[in-house]
Protein backbone atom coordinates (compact mmCIF):
# COMPACT_ATOMS: atom_id res chain seq x y z
CA UNK A 1 0.00 0.00 0.00
CA UNK A 2 1.30 3.40 -1.03
CA UNK A 3 1.33 6.08 1.96
CA UNK A 4 -0.12 9.52 1.03
CA UNK A 5 0.14 12.46 2.94
CA UNK A 6 -2.56 15.69 3.04
CA UNK A 7 -0.23 19.35 3.73
CA UNK A 8 -1.08 22.71 4.56
CA UNK A 9 0.61 24.70 1.68
CA UNK A 10 1.75 27.11 5.08
CA UNK A 11 1.33 28.42 8.49
CA UNK A 12 -1.82 30.16 8.40
CA UNK A 13 -3.30 31.85 11.94
CA UNK A 14 -6.90 33.13 12.54
CA UNK A 15 -6.87 36.18 13.39
CA UNK A 16 -10.40 38.35 15.43
CA UNK A 17 -10.95 39.74 11.81
CA UNK A 18 -9.67 37.91 8.93
CA UNK A 19 -6.08 36.32 9.17
CA UNK A 20 -2.50 35.83 9.01
CA UNK A 21 -0.43 34.50 6.69
CA UNK A 22 2.32 33.34 9.07
CA UNK A 23 4.51 31.77 6.33
CA UNK A 24 4.49 29.22 3.28
CA UNK A 25 5.98 26.01 3.16
CA UNK A 26 9.93 26.18 3.40
CA UNK A 27 11.88 24.28 0.54
CA UNK A 28 13.17 22.26 4.19
CA UNK A 29 9.67 20.86 4.68
CA UNK A 30 9.05 20.23 1.30
CA UNK A 31 12.22 17.70 0.75
CA UNK A 32 10.84 16.24 4.24
CA UNK A 33 7.31 15.55 2.56
CA UNK A 34 8.67 14.54 -0.69
CA UNK A 35 11.24 11.99 0.69
CA UNK A 36 8.89 9.89 3.42
CA UNK A 37 5.87 9.97 1.29
CA UNK A 38 4.78 8.46 -2.10
CA UNK A 39 2.10 10.98 -2.60
CA UNK A 40 2.17 14.22 -1.22
CA UNK A 41 -0.97 16.84 -1.88
CA UNK A 42 -0.68 20.27 -0.92
CA UNK A 43 -4.37 21.72 -1.86
CA UNK A 44 -4.57 25.10 -2.99
CA UNK A 45 -7.87 27.69 -4.10
CA UNK A 46 -9.44 30.08 -6.22
CA UNK A 47 -9.37 32.44 -3.19
CA UNK A 48 -6.33 33.11 -1.82
CA UNK A 49 -3.84 30.98 -3.45
CA UNK A 50 -0.52 30.23 -1.29
CA UNK A 51 2.34 29.52 -3.66
CA UNK A 52 5.42 26.77 -2.72
CA UNK A 53 8.97 27.33 -3.42
CA UNK A 54 10.05 25.82 -6.62
CA UNK A 55 6.48 25.07 -7.15
CA UNK A 56 6.31 24.63 -10.98
CA UNK A 57 9.31 22.27 -10.80
CA UNK A 58 7.64 20.19 -8.24
CA UNK A 59 4.58 19.40 -9.56
CA UNK A 60 6.23 19.02 -13.03
CA UNK A 61 8.44 16.09 -11.41
CA UNK A 62 5.76 14.58 -9.91
CA UNK A 63 6.64 14.62 -6.27
CA UNK A 64 3.36 17.04 -5.23
CA UNK A 65 -0.02 17.37 -6.70
CA UNK A 66 -1.76 20.71 -5.89
CA UNK A 67 -5.38 20.26 -6.19
CA UNK A 68 -7.35 23.55 -6.35
CA UNK A 69 -10.65 24.00 -4.13
CA UNK A 70 -12.99 25.94 -5.97
CA UNK A 71 -15.31 28.44 -3.99
CA UNK A 72 -18.51 30.28 -5.54
CA UNK A 73 -20.30 33.27 -4.53
CA UNK A 74 -19.00 36.09 -2.26
CA UNK A 75 -16.50 36.03 0.41
CA UNK A 76 -15.96 38.65 3.37
CA UNK A 77 -14.27 38.93 6.14
CA UNK A 78 -14.47 35.33 8.13
CA UNK A 79 -15.40 33.66 5.08
CA UNK A 80 -12.44 34.18 3.44
CA UNK A 81 -11.21 32.97 6.22
CA UNK A 82 -13.03 29.89 6.94
CA UNK A 83 -12.74 28.73 3.31
CA UNK A 84 -8.80 29.44 3.34
CA UNK A 85 -8.72 27.18 6.50
CA UNK A 86 -11.07 24.46 5.22
CA UNK A 87 -9.05 23.19 1.78
CA UNK A 88 -6.57 20.97 3.39
CA UNK A 89 -9.93 19.47 5.18
CA UNK A 90 -12.09 19.51 2.47
CA UNK A 91 -9.88 17.44 0.18
CA UNK A 92 -8.54 15.17 3.19
CA UNK A 93 -12.02 14.10 3.57
CA UNK A 94 -12.52 12.57 0.39
CA UNK A 95 -8.88 11.15 -0.16
CA UNK A 96 -9.05 9.35 3.31
CA UNK A 97 -11.90 7.24 2.12
CA UNK A 98 -9.37 6.01 -0.31
CA UNK A 99 -8.48 2.18 1.49
CA UNK A 100 -5.95 1.71 -1.51
CA UNK A 101 -3.56 4.41 0.04
CA UNK A 102 -2.83 5.06 3.39
CA UNK A 103 -3.66 8.89 3.50
CA UNK A 104 -3.04 10.73 6.91
CA UNK A 105 -3.39 14.88 7.07
CA UNK A 106 -0.40 16.48 8.31
CA UNK A 107 0.54 20.00 9.87
CA UNK A 108 3.78 21.57 10.76
CA UNK A 109 3.72 23.08 14.67
CA UNK A 110 2.63 21.80 18.29
CA UNK A 111 -1.13 20.91 17.75
CA UNK A 112 -3.18 20.40 14.87
CA UNK A 113 -5.95 23.06 14.15
CA UNK A 114 -8.79 22.29 12.22
CA UNK A 115 -12.15 24.39 11.18
CA UNK A 116 -15.78 24.16 12.20
CA UNK A 117 -17.32 21.28 10.73
CA UNK A 118 -14.22 18.92 10.57
CA UNK A 119 -12.94 18.96 14.09
CA UNK A 120 -13.75 16.49 16.79
CA UNK A 121 -12.73 17.05 20.45
CA UNK A 122 -11.69 13.56 21.68
CA UNK A 123 -8.91 11.64 23.93
CA UNK A 124 -6.05 10.51 21.45
CA UNK A 125 -2.62 8.77 22.23
CA UNK A 126 -0.22 10.89 21.26
CA UNK A 127 3.81 9.42 19.92
CA UNK A 128 6.40 12.05 19.71
CA UNK A 129 9.31 10.93 18.37
CA UNK A 130 12.43 13.88 18.75
CA UNK A 131 14.86 14.59 16.33
CA UNK A 132 14.42 11.55 14.44
CA UNK A 133 13.77 11.75 10.78
CA UNK A 134 16.72 12.45 8.33
CA UNK A 135 16.19 15.29 5.54
CA UNK A 136 18.26 16.65 3.08
CA UNK A 137 18.45 20.20 3.13
CA UNK A 138 16.48 22.16 0.65
CA UNK A 139 19.37 22.92 -1.94
CA UNK A 140 19.36 19.21 -2.93
CA UNK A 141 18.00 19.23 -6.15
CA UNK A 142 14.52 17.32 -6.80
CA UNK A 143 15.43 15.00 -9.14
CA UNK A 144 18.62 13.98 -7.07
CA UNK A 145 16.05 13.18 -4.16
CA UNK A 146 13.88 11.69 -6.50
CA UNK A 147 16.48 9.41 -7.23
CA UNK A 148 17.27 8.81 -3.86
CA UNK A 149 14.33 8.08 -2.56
CA UNK A 150 13.87 5.47 -5.47
CA UNK A 151 17.31 4.16 -4.66
CA UNK A 152 16.57 3.75 -0.73
CA UNK A 153 12.48 2.75 -0.55
CA UNK A 154 13.43 -0.17 1.13
CA UNK A 155 15.15 1.50 3.63
CA UNK A 156 12.23 4.11 3.56
CA UNK A 157 9.56 1.44 3.51
CA UNK A 158 11.08 -0.44 6.85
CA UNK A 159 11.06 2.88 8.66
CA UNK A 160 7.34 3.17 7.88
CA UNK A 161 6.91 -0.18 8.61
CA UNK A 162 8.63 -0.27 12.13
CA UNK A 163 6.55 2.78 13.03
CA UNK A 164 3.20 1.22 12.31
CA UNK A 165 4.65 -1.68 14.64
CA UNK A 166 5.54 1.03 17.26
CA UNK A 167 1.95 2.55 16.70
CA UNK A 168 -0.14 -0.54 17.17
CA UNK A 169 2.03 -1.58 19.88
CA UNK A 170 1.38 1.87 22.12
CA UNK A 171 -2.26 1.37 20.71
CA UNK A 172 -2.91 -1.88 22.46
CA UNK A 173 -0.76 -2.28 25.54
CA UNK A 174 -0.57 -0.62 28.69
CA UNK A 175 3.32 -2.56 29.58
CA UNK A 176 5.21 0.12 31.32
CA UNK A 177 8.43 -1.50 29.73
CA UNK A 178 8.09 -0.07 26.27
CA UNK A 179 11.94 0.07 26.03
CA UNK A 180 12.16 -3.90 25.95
CA UNK A 181 9.78 -4.30 23.00
CA UNK A 182 11.03 -5.41 19.53
CA UNK A 183 8.81 -2.34 17.80
CA UNK A 184 11.40 0.02 19.68
CA UNK A 185 14.30 -1.83 19.06
CA UNK A 186 13.38 -2.37 15.25
CA UNK A 187 12.45 1.28 15.07
CA UNK A 188 15.73 2.20 15.99
CA UNK A 189 17.54 0.35 13.78
CA UNK A 190 15.34 1.60 10.76
CA UNK A 191 15.85 5.38 11.91
CA UNK A 192 19.87 4.36 12.03
CA UNK A 193 19.98 2.51 8.97
CA UNK A 194 18.36 5.80 7.04
CA UNK A 195 20.32 7.83 8.96
CA UNK A 196 23.39 6.26 7.50
CA UNK A 197 22.28 6.10 3.97
CA UNK A 198 20.92 9.86 3.73
CA UNK A 199 24.40 11.07 5.32
CA UNK A 200 26.60 8.98 2.96
CA UNK A 201 24.50 10.56 0.26
CA UNK A 202 24.30 14.05 0.97
CA UNK A 203 26.47 16.74 1.87
CA UNK A 204 24.38 18.43 4.60
CA UNK A 205 21.14 16.77 6.27
CA UNK A 206 18.79 18.33 9.05
CA UNK A 207 16.67 16.40 11.72
CA UNK A 208 12.90 16.48 12.00
CA UNK A 209 10.32 15.61 14.59
CA UNK A 210 7.62 13.46 14.30
CA UNK A 211 4.56 13.50 16.29
CA UNK A 212 1.48 11.19 15.67
CA UNK A 213 -1.98 11.32 16.55
CA UNK A 214 -3.23 7.87 17.23
CA UNK A 215 -7.17 7.46 18.01
CA UNK A 216 -7.97 5.43 21.15
CA UNK A 217 -11.54 4.20 19.74
CA UNK A 218 -9.97 2.84 16.61
CA UNK A 219 -11.05 -0.46 15.55
CA UNK A 220 -7.77 -2.54 15.89
CA UNK A 221 -7.40 -1.74 19.50
CA UNK A 222 -7.61 -4.17 21.99
CA UNK A 223 -10.08 -4.11 25.29
CA UNK A 224 -7.61 -3.61 27.23
CA UNK A 225 -6.19 -0.53 25.75
CA UNK A 226 -9.65 1.25 25.55
CA UNK A 227 -9.78 1.20 28.77
CA UNK A 228 -9.83 3.79 31.66
CA UNK A 229 -6.69 3.03 32.97
CA UNK A 230 -5.11 2.97 29.99
CA UNK A 231 -5.97 6.74 30.13
CA UNK A 232 -4.79 6.63 33.50
CA UNK A 233 -1.10 5.22 32.59
CA UNK A 234 -0.42 7.73 29.84
CA UNK A 235 -1.88 10.77 31.59
CA UNK A 236 1.52 11.91 33.07
CA UNK A 237 3.47 10.62 29.60
CA UNK A 238 6.76 8.95 29.77
CA UNK A 239 10.14 9.66 27.42
CA UNK A 240 12.01 6.61 26.69
CA UNK A 241 15.29 7.06 24.74
CA UNK A 242 15.54 5.63 21.73
CA UNK A 243 19.34 4.14 20.95
CA UNK A 244 21.12 3.20 17.41
CA UNK A 245 22.74 -0.48 17.41
CA UNK A 246 25.88 1.16 17.72
CA UNK A 247 24.55 3.04 21.34
CA UNK A 248 24.80 6.86 20.23
CA UNK A 249 21.59 8.36 21.26
CA UNK A 250 19.38 9.52 17.70
CA UNK A 251 16.11 10.31 19.57
CA UNK A 252 13.51 9.67 22.50
CA UNK A 253 10.28 8.73 22.44
CA UNK A 254 7.34 10.13 24.49
CA UNK A 255 4.08 9.00 24.74
CA UNK A 256 1.41 10.64 26.40
CA UNK A 257 -2.71 10.87 26.04
CA UNK A 258 -4.32 14.01 25.84
CA UNK A 259 -7.99 15.26 24.81
CA UNK A 260 -7.38 17.56 22.06
CA UNK A 261 -9.37 18.19 18.47
CA UNK A 262 -9.00 15.77 16.01
CA UNK A 263 -9.62 15.08 12.12
CA UNK A 264 -13.25 13.72 12.63
CA UNK A 265 -13.28 12.46 8.64
CA UNK A 266 -10.35 10.11 10.36
CA UNK A 267 -12.58 8.60 12.97
CA UNK A 268 -12.52 5.34 12.27
CA UNK A 269 -8.40 5.38 11.25
CA UNK A 270 -6.30 4.04 13.85
CA UNK A 271 -3.69 7.24 12.84
CA UNK A 272 -6.06 10.58 13.01
CA UNK A 273 -3.13 12.88 12.01
CA UNK A 274 0.70 13.89 11.82
CA UNK A 275 2.63 16.89 12.95
CA UNK A 276 6.15 18.20 12.37
CA UNK A 277 9.11 20.38 12.88
CA UNK A 278 12.40 20.88 11.31
CA UNK A 279 15.08 20.99 13.78
CA UNK A 280 17.81 24.48 13.08
CA UNK A 281 20.48 22.70 13.13
CA UNK A 282 22.15 21.19 9.92
CA UNK A 283 24.69 18.46 10.03
CA UNK A 284 27.23 18.49 7.88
Amino acid sequence: MERGVIASPGIINRLPKGFQMERSLSIDELRYYILYWDKVVIPGNNLVYIGLPEEEQLIKSGAVERPSVGFTGRFEGDQVTNAILSCQSVVAQELVKDKTTDWVIHQLGGECQFPNGFNQRRNIIRVDLASSLPVPTGDVNIYELLEFKEKRKDELYSLHAHLDDLYEQVLSSADQDLASKRAISDLAKAIADLDCVTNERFDKTGKFDLSAELNLSGKDISVGAASGALIDFFATGMTLPIATIAGALISTIKVQSKATNTFQPASKNSKLAFLANAKREVLV
